[in-house]
């Protein structure tokens, strides 16, 4: 009897409660970990996805190991009060993937998981005459780029898309689609990459923003007056001009 009593508290000493949260970060800026428990840590630790360790925290106090001593702090005075959060500076590509903080209260060891996906930097969509240009920078891992109409075209939509990797493993994207005169669809364009350690993650931008609306109500032609250019206006004008009885109208 006296054996199961002491091992059922070994047991009670050494639960280990897991919980995974996911943060995105943007390549070459400081990104923020989560990780929070009760008051009162007396040990504490993150590990990176190799399981190599980032900082550890004990009544000794902190130490940094050196790969990351001059990128990765924890909020050191707030330790106390259960905030485990890790600044990572400078995100990196390599930097994706799963990372573990470890937390020690009363006795019981507590782990949360932190799932880190790399985001884009910048996504932009523009038109310029005929011409529609959808591109975006800073995308990891290597992208995929279509296009799309509202309502749906029962034609393929004919483009030019490139793709180039930097220096830094990063990828930039661009594509262009050339549309007929007058056209009445709304033109929208859906990046993809397939993320390791969160799956398919995407990003849509169209052409048309909400608030800052030029349109003809009677075609329900939608463009941004941010992507006008002149060439743009002058078609529009010319679509007008076929058209008597459309009404061409700011919001």
């Amino acid at each position: 009897v006296t054996h199961t009593i002491q091992l059922n508290f070994h047991l009670f000493l050494f639960l280990i409660a897991d919980t995974e949260t996911s943060v995105s970060c943007v390549i070459n800026q400081d990104c923020i970990l989560p990780c929070r428990f009760k008051n009162g840590v007396t040990v504490m630790e993150w590990e990176s996805k190799t399981s190599s360790l980032i900082v550890s925290y004990d009544h000794r106090g902190f130490s940094y190991s050196e790969s990351f001593r001059s990128r990765a702090s924890l909020f050191e005075d707030q330790i106390s009060r259960g905030n485990g959060d890790l600044l990572l500076r400078g995100v990196k590509v390599d930097d994706e993937g799963r990372y573990r903080c470890t937390a020690k209260i009363n006795g019981i060891y507590y782990t949360n998981l932190v799932v880190l996906p790399i985001e884009v930097s910048t996504f932009r969509i523009h038109q310029d005459g005929n011409r529609i240009t959808c591109s975006s920078e800073g995308i990891y891992p290597q992208p995929e780029l279509t296009w799309s109409t509202e309502p749906p075209s029962n034609t393929t939509l004919q483009n030019r898309t490139t793709v180039h990797q930097t220096e830094e493993k990063l990828y930039d994207i661009s594509s262009s689609l050339t549309v007929p005169d007058c056209s009445d669809r709304i033109y929208s364009c859906t990046i993809r990459t397939q993320l390791t350690f969160a799956g398919t993650k995407w990003w849509r931008a169209t052409l048309a923003e909400p608030g800052q609306q030029m349109y003809r109500k009677s075609r329900d032609l939608i463009i941004s007056i941010a992507d006008l250019t002149l060439d743009h206006i002058r078609t529009t004008v010319a679509c007008l001009l076929k058209n008597p009885h459309g009404r061409l109208s700011v919001k």
